[in-house]
């Protein structure tokens, strides 16, 4: 597949490939079930914007919300779908095999 497919694809992703969303994906993925607040301290991002990328990845169907215990209250939690990790994987491997196009390319232009 060439770049101009691969970067088509990858810009269909949009609801994953932004940043943030993407870094809630993987963190979900690797991580497991985080309450909302865990993933705001380790993502430093302010409540809002959270809430707003929270709210695109759950309308998506690539996040869950659940209600887990912290301490000695139930808080909000999200953990990734199978829907996410199949759509996580998906941007992943295009970015992989752009990424090895651009070290074909720096090995071409050495040469």
């Amino acid at each position: 597949m060439d770049l101009s497919s691969l970067l088509r694809r990858l810009q269909e992703e949009d609801a994953v490939v932004q940043p943030k969303r993407l870094s809630i994906l993987i963190l979900l993925a690797l991580e497991g079930r985080r309450s909302f607040k865990e993933l705001r301290d380790a993502l430093g991002m302010s409540p809002g914007n959270l809430g707003s990328h929270m709210k695109v990845l759950e309308e998506k169907g690539f996040v869950r919300r659940t209600r887990c215990l912290r301490g000695l209250r139930y808080v909000t939690c999200y953990e990734i779908t199978e829907t996410g990790v199949e759509k996580l994987g998906k941007v992943l491997d295009l970015a992989g095999r752009i990424s090895e196009l651009i070290r074909e390319g720096e090995r071409g232009s050495r040469g």
